[in-house]
């Protein structure tokens, strides 16, 4: 087949699902899903049961078999974040690999969000309409919920929440062994845990109605979606009809109605009783289900990255990178002044650093969340900055790509890797130095807002043999941006091996 094809197999909790997927036209040649539930107990904080291995194996290798078969050269494996957090996952990835020759790359939260929301952009006919006023895409994992907020066609806010479907059924599962009423007691439940969730998201959204875009609702897209349709649009009063039809229907009538196996009939009454939540505390002016998961962003995603799309989606990235920032009330002025300058070193540096456009991505989101350590404590606060970071789940970003940002954002003030070189050799080695560069472009334009006064407007950068010249534009003086600048150039010239050295020219002589 042409080189536009491509294979995306996701190794989920509870399937294991291949695509094959013209690039260049975005129609699907090929879905397959298996039924191999290799991680439905992690909830439980069990292991993943070795028995599942063999099954997966010959699901992989029949998938395997498939992509050959169509000719497919390019493909890849994905794991889910759910399944990458069982305590044997790196035991399990390296048995499937040894066994199928298949390796897997677990995804983060944050990026099957991103992906998901890159796919129901590009395909959901009605997306540019819907996120043109108040919208908000809400997303079901197998553990956890993520919401995605937009406003004049721009994402505002992106959180997650650890509660999803497959981890309410296992406590389901458990009141019905423990309590007399367990609906009840699992209506309560999960009410405690979206209100306790909900209240820590910007004021203007716990208040806004939101037109809402459901994905992963199997219940709700099996009943509702017409064959070969992606999405649905129904009232609330259709939903909360649905919800009365099958809370009390017998598992035999959900099974032919909802065409969903046996397995999965006890995720019914937790995927409505969640969705019936997250309607009300949204403001559900109408929902518009979509039959889109994060394999169809996977192979979006490859779609994009190939060239194939116009569109980009990193300000989604940005937005909640900027989200995040706020949460943590990092001080605006400081924060933007600091990425502007950043970014500005960065692009005239280019041939002295050899970095790519994704690192640049990465220093200017490091720009961003540098400071959020100090919403805990100043004093050392990029320790807690890095501390915050790694335990975030940053949309569109990879596990890897966290780490690093969080320790940009870690060595971006006193400390330096080589001072910390136990912490700092986590990391590969290539990726170590984008780290020590990044980090060192950071440290300078942090500098010149040492004060976070902004006595500095503008910057010009001159690369000489042996020195980096940058000059600021500023009337006032500068005694503790040049202290702070020579304190935290010395890091620079270890790195890249020249003299930043800063000269000043006023602007009003």
């Amino acid at each position: 087949m042409a080189d536009d094809y491509f294979g995306a197999i996701l190794v989920n909790v509870s399937s294991i699902e291949l695509s094959i997927v013209n690039l260049k036209t975005g129609t699907q040649t090929e879905r397959v899903k298996s039924s191999v539930a290799i991680g439905e107990n992690i909830y439980n904080h069990e292991e993943i049961d070795f028995g599942t291995v063999a099954d997966a194996v010959e699901a992989l290798r029949g998938f395997l078999q498939i992509i050959k078969d169509y000719g497919v050269t390019n493909y890849r494996v994905w794991g889910s974040q759910a399944l990458s957090s069982a305590p044997n996952a790196e035991f399990i990835r390296d048995q499937l690999y040894v066994r199928t020759g298949l390796h897997i790359d677990w995804l983060s939260l944050g990026e099957e969000s991103f992906v998901r929301n890159e796919a129901i952009a590009l395909k959901l006919d009605q997306y540019q309409d819907l996120v043109k006023h108040h919208a908000a895409i809400i997303g079901l994992n197998s553990g956890s919920t993520t919401l995605s907020f937009f406003a004049n066609g721009h994402l505002v806010a992106s959180h997650n929440m650890k509660l999803g479907p497959i981890r309410i059924k296992e406590v389901l599962q458990n009141l019905r062994a423990t309590a007399p009423n367990p609906v009840d007691v699992l209506d309560d439940y999960i009410n405690s845990k979206v209100d306790d969730f909900y209240r820590f998201l910007p004021a203007e959204l716990q208040n806004t109605p939101n037109q809402i875009i459901l994905i992963g609702a199997t219940p709700l897209n099996n009943y509702f979606i017409p064959q070969n349709k992606i999405s649905y649009t129904l009232t609330i009063q259709d939903f909360i009809k649905f919800s009365r039809e099958v809370s009390g229907a017998t598992n035999q009538f959900l099974v032919e109605r909802l065409r969903i196996t046996e397995e999965n009939v006890d995720t019914v009454l937790p995927v409505v009783l969640l969705v019936k939540k997250l309607l009300t505390v949204v403001h559900a002016d109408k929902l518009h289900l979509v039959n889109l998961n994060v394999l169809d962003g996977l192979t979006t995603n490859q779609s994009i990255t190939a060239g194939h799309h116009k569109y980009h989606f990193e300000n989604q990235i940005l937005a909640a990178a900027d989200d995040l920032a706020q949460r943590y009330r990092v001080e605006p002025h400081h924060m933007e002044l600091v990425r502007h300058f950043a970014l500005h070193l960065f692009d005239q540096l280019r041939p002295l650093h050899h970095l790519t456009n994704r690192d640049r991505l990465l220093l200017q989101i490091a720009a961003i969340v540098h400071d959020i350590g100090g919403f805990i404590d100043t004093h050392e606060h990029y320790l807690h900055s890095d501390y915050v970071l790694k335990q975030s789940e940053m949309l569109g970003l990879s596990n890897e790509e966290t780490q690093i940002i969080a320790a940009v954002s870690r060595y971006h003030s006193t400390r330096t890797p080589a001072e910390d070189l136990a912490h700092f050799q986590q990391l590969d080695a290539d990726k170590r130095l984008v780290v020590a560069k990044l980090s060192a472009i950071l440290r300078l334009a942090d500098a010149l807002d040492d004060a976070h006064q902004q006595t500095i407007q503008k910057i010009s950068v001159s690369v000489r043999t042996n020195k980096i010249v940058i000059t600021a534009f500023s009337d006032d003086e500068l005694y503790l941006i040049r202290w702070a600048f020579n304190y935290k150039a010395q890091f620079f010239t270890d790195v890249f091996g020249l003299q930043p050295v800063l000269k000043q020219r006023r602007l009003h002589k």
